[in-house]
């Protein structure tokens, strides 16, 4: 497709934008017009060019952006990256011929910025798209709306100071920041203990508070308080966990407590090589429920897809429609289980599907879990044979093979 054919697409959509009234002109201006920052000679731009925005909110912060502009008559905006504090997201968006298009908002990843705090924002440049990230963690793609090789201004604008750009070419992407560095995975591995008492029972130990669903407390000055200290919050999401290698072997698992939230789109677990999101990492299983998608709509219906990226892209997903034991606001212990041949997945000790193995899962030294879900722990576990059954603990009970 042509470049002007591209062109008049984008500007079909802006005006469509704005007829529909999705184009809220006033966002978009500030009443102090000055640049916080400005760039015009950033340089040619290709695939891998990293640039690394800091800098300082106000203590009255409202909004920011950061631009990425051509440098025409009519200052096209290739890129509009624009925190607004008061609603809690960040807009993302393009303008041709003055003309704002429609706006990207969602995000898997919780609102990170705060007034007066410092601030890190990562954009990345692909051939496909931006990649973005805040504070050091991956928060957004913005598919190319018009050329990203004709940008040659950054401009940073709004209720933010000491701004500083970095640009940096890069072979991996985000860039970690101390506080955002993965954490190690507890093993809970004993391999010359591998049986126990059929009448030993597996004990969910999540916290009592986990169980409750509560109000949120006020304070005072009539804003919301935590009901949980800082040790009952669980595990910051995104969670990016390390294994050591070879760690998923056939008899171990993969345990995972927590707790789905109340109103559940979707959550996902990656099992896969590595913590970066570009180059996109080998991913030797992903199970992904999606809870908007189940056909009932009754509570615990959810369409579970499990797939694997290996090759330069996705196999042929798998999924299936289950009455699970996941429950808006309630705890669940998912166990996913090493066996010869495949992954087992099971629920608060029922089975619930399987995958076969794609990739070998000697692969694997990273868990990565996002969504609508609080993580209270993630450990590695033996899945213990039962002395005198020849089965495991976590054991499917269609499968006919003994171990």
């Amino acid at each position: 497709m042509c470049l002007k054919v591209i062109r008049e697409k984008v500007f079909c959509c802006c005006v469509k934008a704005e007829k529909s009234g999705l184009n809220e002109a006033s966002f978009y201006e500030y009443s102090d017009a000055a640049s916080k920052y400005f760039n015009d000679q950033i340089g040619q731009l290709s695939e891998g060019v990293s640039f690394t925005i800091t800098g300082t909110l106000a203590v009255n912060c409202e909004r920011f952006s950061i631009n990425l502009v051509h440098n025409n008559e009519r200052r096209d905006v290739a890129l509009h990256i624009n925190p607004r504090l008061p609603q809690n997201y960040i807009v993302r968006n393009t303008k041709v011929h003055d003309i704002w298009g429609s706006e990207e908002v969602s995000s898997a990843l919780p609102f990170l910025l705060s007034r007066g705090d410092k601030f890190s924002i990562q954009v990345l440049v692909t051939e496909a798209c931006y990649m973005i990230s805040v504070n050091g963690q991956h928060f957004a793609s913005y598919t190319h709306r018009i050329p990203y090789r004709d940008i040659c201004i950054l401009e940073v604008k709004g209720d933010v100071s000491n701004v500083e750009m970095l640009r940096t070419l890069v072979l991996n992407y985000p860039e970690r920041l101390p506080e955002t560095t993965t954490k190690d995975i507890e093993l809970h591995i004993d391999d010359e203990f591998d049986e126990i008492d059929a009448s030993v029972e597996e004990a969910v130990k999540i916290p009592h508070e986990w169980c409750l669903i509560r109000a949120p407390i006020t304070q005072s000055d009539g804003s919301p308080k935590s009901s949980h200290s800082s040790n009952e919050l669980g595990l910051t999401l995104p969670y990016y966990g390390t294994l050591p290698p070879n760690s998923l072997v056939e008899g171990r698992c993969l345990k995972i407590e927590g707790r789905v939230r109340l109103l559940p789109h979707s959550f996902y677990i990656n099992l896969q090589k590595g913590q970066d999101i570009w180059p996109h990492p080998v991913i030797a299983f992903h199970l992904n429920p999606r809870f908007s998608k189940a056909s009932s709509g009754a509570i615990g219906k959810a369409v579970v897809c499990r797939n694997a990226w290996f090759d330069g892209g996705w196999a042929l997903e798998e999924r299936s429609e289950f009455d699970t034991n996941f429950r808006p606001g309630r705890t669940f212990s998912l166990a996913i289980v090493c066996t010869k041949t495949a992954y087992e997945v099971y629920v608060d000790r029922q089975f619930m599907t399987d995958f076969k193995y794609k990739v070998s899962p000697s692969v694997v030294d990273t868990v990565y879990i996002q969504g609508d879900v609080k993580l209270w722990n993630v450990t590695l576990e033996q899945n213990h044979l039962i002395k005198g059954r020849k089965v495991r603990v976590y054991h499917n009970p269609l499968c006919t093979d003994e171990y």
